[in-house]
């Protein structure tokens, strides 16, 4: 018996699989994207607040980049 069919087949259809599991259900097990409001790159405004409330060192060069 020639086995190197089947074992081409088999391989041919592990990568298929694999293709179509990668552009099929990859997408759906991925973590939802934030709310709309919150972003990455800026913090909360309550936090800073109370950063600046406790540690008030008086760098005026920090205070003026912040209101920029």
């Amino acid at each position: 018996m020639i086995w190197e069919p089947f074992v081409l087949a088999l391989f041919l259809g592990l990568i298929v699989s694999a293709g179509l599991y990668f552009a099929y259900l990859w997408p759906s097990i991925e973590p939802l994207d934030e709310p709309a409001g919150v972003s990455a790159d800026s913090a909360p405004v309550t936090e800073s607040t109370d950063r600046d409330a406790d540690h008030d060192d008086g760098d005026a060069d920090r205070d003026a980049d912040r209101s920029a």
